[in-house]
């Protein structure tokens, strides 16, 4: 469909300066965080050698294989290229937003405001910093809702067939979220079968094909002999968690409330708020907003559900829905008495997610785990019989990416007892904890933890040494702890 409104003069000059601060936003001071845990697992599997490759993602239970199938070709070493291609995925986000409103809406305004708002986006910003899949669930997410929605408002051509199949294979291979996108479409279809019958039987011939690569991908998950499902940390949401995780999604959740963010926080609320208002009052006319509407408060919903029995929700999961909070927020600003106040309100938002995001990196509250700062300081003050010690491997692997003494490190077994036996005599071992209160609204640097009253194995092995512990020293994330062992693991090596 060819647009019929005429674009300002400012259109493309404005789309090229909406791409560029997102682009410096994505990647100023890129590679200074230390690498969290999470991202040291996908430095770990790019890295692996290529038959243990798929092996070792299908035993993480969690993951999808396409992001890291991507990466595995790429030559990664740097905190800032492990974490570039979620960047250009971000980027190539803010361009296809702004591609999709102009296709879907014809509105040169709507799609500047909408690219402006995901460019200054924290909650997108912090994804697109992270060497993690989410970006391109967004991209993926984005690409399948445009091409079900052309199809739907005849645009029946074989190119949008094919498109909407690939995109969503694409999007299940990501993340396991993008099941929310079938499920939406199919609650919009339950409001416009009439009439729609012939559409429907072939959206569910192409869901058929769609599914193939990741029920393939499921069976190879059951045969594994063992799957460790990384999410025993998630804790059962409350009411009160689905506003913060909408705060998260429009100007990004850090556990406090700047005055900066306050003005740019009503300005979203009012225009989510009303989007979504609108979105079920108009449904008859305008199918498109009704579809976004249950792209928001299906994963919502279903997410909240499904978490009083085993808990999944966890913000960033819900990258898949934020093309529709973003959409939803500009079009409920469009049914305001004067259209200048869309501008105004989303001046607040973009002014708004701008403050937070450099304010947190200058301030250096994006490094949720400072494991280099750990590492150096183990280093520094190390003696020839000390050892080291982490509730995991996982936290070791995390801790060896910095580390670059000769100290020898081992991890803790249930009991708690150290796994193994260290080669030779040591007498002080260094424990470095991880934060074990995760919080799934921050992406950032979490609250401060006591390393000493925790329900953690790290914690009941140090309390049971408490009277030995020398020395303890905090960093982002992660508590650093010297004990005297004595003679305690002195003949390991016997």
């Amino acid at each position: 469909m060819q647009s019929t409104t005429a674009r300002p003069r400012y259109f493309w000059a404005a789309a090229v300066l909406i791409l560029l601060a997102g682009f410096g936003l994505r990647t100023w001071q890129l590679g200074s965080a230390s690498l969290w845990l999470d991202e040291a697992v996908t430095d770990f599997w790019l890295n692996s050698p290529s038959d243990s490759f798929y092996s070792l993602i299908l035993e993480s239970g969690t993951e999808l294989p396409l992001y890291f199938t991507l990466m595995r070709p790429l030559d990664i070493g740097t905190e800032a290229l492990i974490r570039f291609p979620s960047v250009l995925f971000g980027v190539i986000g803010i361009a296809l937003l702004m591609f999709v409103v102009l296709r879907l809406y014809d509105d040169p305004m709507l799609c500047l405001l909408a690219g402006a708002l995901l460019a200054f986006n924290p909650y997108h910003i912090w994804l697109s910093r992270t060497a993690r899949p989410y970006t391109l669930a967004f991209v993926g997410s984005l690409l399948a809702s445009y091409f079900f929605l052309a199809l739907l408002r005849g645009e029946r051509s074989r190119a949008n067939w094919i498109g909407f199949v690939l995109s969503s294979i694409a999007a299940y291979l990501t993340h396991y979220f993008a099941a929310s996108l079938p499920l939406a479409q199919y609650i919009l279809f339950a409001f416009i079968l009439r009439g729609n019958r012939g559409f429907f039987r072939r959206w569910q011939v192409a869901q058929c094909v769609a599914v193939i690569p990741v029920f393939i991908w499921l069976i190879e998950l059951i045969r594994q002999p063992a799957v460790s499902l990384g999410v025993g940390w998630i804790p059962r949401p409350g009411l009160h968690d689905i506003p913060l995780t909408l705060w998260n999604m429009t100007l990004g959740y850090d556990g406090s409330l700047a005055w900066y963010i306050v003005p740019g926080l009503a300005a979203a609320g009012i225009g989510l708020l009303t989007g979504l208002y609108y979105a079920v009052r108009e449904r008859k006319a305008n199918r498109i907003n009704f579809y976004w509407f249950w792209l928001v408060v299906g994963p919502l919903l279903g997410a909240f559900v499904v978490s009083q029995v085993r808990p999944v929700y966890v913000d960033r999961y819900f990258m898949i829905s934020l093309p529709a909070v973003i959409l939803l927020t500009v079009e409920g600003w469009q049914h305001l008495p004067r259209n200048t106040w869309r501008v105004v309100l989303a001046g607040a938002v973009i002014t708004g997610g701008a403050a937070s995001t450099l304010i947190t990196i200058h301030q250096g509250d994006d490094v949720k785990e400072d494991w280099r700062a750990a590492a150096a300081y183990v280093e520094q003050a190390q003696q020839s019989d000390d050892g080291c010690l982490t509730k995991s491997p996982l936290t070791l692997l995390s801790f060896l990416r910095y580390f670059d003494g000769d100290t020898e490190c081992l991890w803790l077994a249930e009991g708690p007892a150290v796994a193994g036996e260290y080669e030779k005599p040591v007498r002080r071992v260094w424990a470095i904890m991880r934060n074990p209160n995760e919080d799934g609204h921050r992406q950032g640097v979490l609250a401060d933890f006591d390393p000493l009253e925790q329900d953690s194995l790290m914690t009941g092995w140090l309390l049971a040494r408490r009277d030995r512990i020398v020395s303890q020293r905090e960093f982002n994330g992660l508590a650093v702890l010297l004990v005297d062992t004595g003679d305690e693991f002195a003949g390991a090596d016997d």
